[in-house]
């Protein structure tokens, strides 16, 4: 008698990302994360690699490794005698005028978060922290 041949069962297709409920797939690592990320970037899962990259949305970059943890600086948002409002920050020795429209632009994060960018300056902070 002829062996009858075992019908393969259809295999699950493996996740193509990793599960936000706090647990990941074996074998797959936990992003590298160093602190909170600075505003304007994000981690994206790359599935061809299971691995995670850093981008910066802003200035269209990536990266393998995550940036540099973001530390709130001592940025306050002001008032001045007119109605104005302004940044200040002591600790650099700057500010700006919200409307000023000069070189500093309000933008918002994927997560809804509102920072502040100077990219001639190279600095970024968060509303608020």
């Amino acid at each position: 008698l002829p062996q009858q041949q075992q019908q393969q069962q259809p295999q699950p297709e493996p996740e193509l990302e990793p599960q936000r409920n706090g647990s990941l797939p074996p074998g797959w690592k936990e992003p590298q994360r160093n602190g909170s990320l600075p505003p304007g970037w994000k981690e994206v899962w790359d599935a061809d690699t299971a691995s995670w990259y850093y981008a910066d949305l802003e200035a269209q970059t990536t990266a393998w490794e995550p940036p540099p943890a973001h530390k709130r600086g001592d940025w306050s948002r002001l008032t001045d005698a007119h109605d104005q409002v302004y940044w200040s920050s002591e600790s650099l020795g700057l500010s700006f005028f919200e409307r000023s429209g000069d070189e500093w632009r309000r933008l918002l994060d994927e997560d809804g978060r509102h920072y502040w960018s100077c990219p001639q300056r190279g600095l970024r902070f968060f509303e608020g922290g």
